[in-house]
C-alpha cells in the first residue's frame, strides 16, 4: 500500500491527529511482544522494539513488520542490556522496604528515584547507540541523564502527573501509557544528547571518531 504524502496547511494537523492511532498501535505491539516472550523474556525486546519504531518514524502500515524485525534483533541482546538494570530495581525495592523507619529510608528513596529516571531513558539510549556494549550503554545513559537533570526530571514528573490524571479522570487514556512513555523518553534523549558544540569534545551519542 503506497504512502500518501500530506501537503498544504492542514498537513501538520493531520500528522498531529495521526499520533493517537500510532501510539495505540505501538502499545498493542508492545503487549504482543511481551506475551510472545512469555512475559519475562519478552519485556526487554518488546520495550526496545517499541522505542526503535518510534525513533524510525515509520508509517502505520510498516509498524508491524518493523516492530517484529526489531523484536527478533533485540531478543537475545536485549536481555543483557535491560535484564540486569530491571533486576536491580527489585534489589533496590527490597532494601527500601527493609529500611523503613530508619535513617537510610530517605537516602535510599532518592537513589531509587534517580535510578528509575535513568532506567526510563535507557531503552531510548540503547536504540540510539546500539553499536555500544551493554556496559557502555549504561554509563552513557547515566551521563546523558544527569549532566542536564532538569529535563529528565521534568519529563518524569510530567509522565507521573499524566498517569494520575488519566487514572482518576480518563482511565481509558492509560492505553497510551507504554508508547507515550517511550515517545517521551525518545524526545528527552534527543534533547539532552545535543549539547552546545564545544571544541575538542565529541557528542557521546556519535560513533564516528572526532576529526583530527
Amino acid at each position: 500500500m503506497p504512502e500518501v504524502e500530506l501537503t498544504g496547511r492542514a498537513a501538520p494537523l493531520y500528522r498531529l491527529l495521526d499520533w493517537p492511532m500510532r501510539l495505540a498501535l505501538v502499545t498493542l505491539l508492545w503487549l504482543l511482544g511481551v506475551a510472545a516472550g512469555l512475559v519475562i523474556a519478552g519485556i526487554a525486546p518488546a520495550t526496545l522494539a517499541s522505542h526503535q519504531v518510534l525513533i524510525s518514524g515509520e508509517a502505520e502500515v510498516r509498524l508491524w513488520s518493523r516492530f517484529w524485525s526489531a523484536w527478533r534483533a533485540w531478543f537475545v541482546r536485549g536481555q543483557v542490556v535491560l535484564g540486569p538494570p530491571l533486576a536491580t530495581v527489585w534489589v533496590l525495592a527490597f532494601y527500601l522496604a527493609a529500611s523503613r523507619q530508619t535513617l537510610w529510608a530517605w537516602p535510599l528513596s532518592v537513589v531509587t528515584l534517580g535510578y528509575l529516571v535513568s532506567l526510563w531513558l535507557l531503552p531510548a539510549v540503547a536504540v540510539t547507540a546500539s553499536q555500544l556494549r551493554a556496559k557502555d550503554l549504561w554509563l552513557l545513559t547515566l551521563h546523558l541523564t544527569w549532566r542536564r537533570p532538569a529535563l529528565p526530571l521534568a519529563g518524569t514528573a510530567g509522565l507521573i502527573a499524566l498517569a494520575l490524571a488519566g487514572w482518576y479522570v480518563v482511565p481509558a487514556a492509560l492505553m497510551f501509557w507504554p508508547a507515550g512513555s517511550a515517545l517521551a523518553a525518545v524526545l528527552v534523549v534527543r534533547r539532552v544528547s545535543r549539547p552546545p558544540r564545544t571544541r575538542g569534545i565529541q557528542d557521546p551519542t556519535r560513533s564516528d571518531p572526532p576529526a583530527r
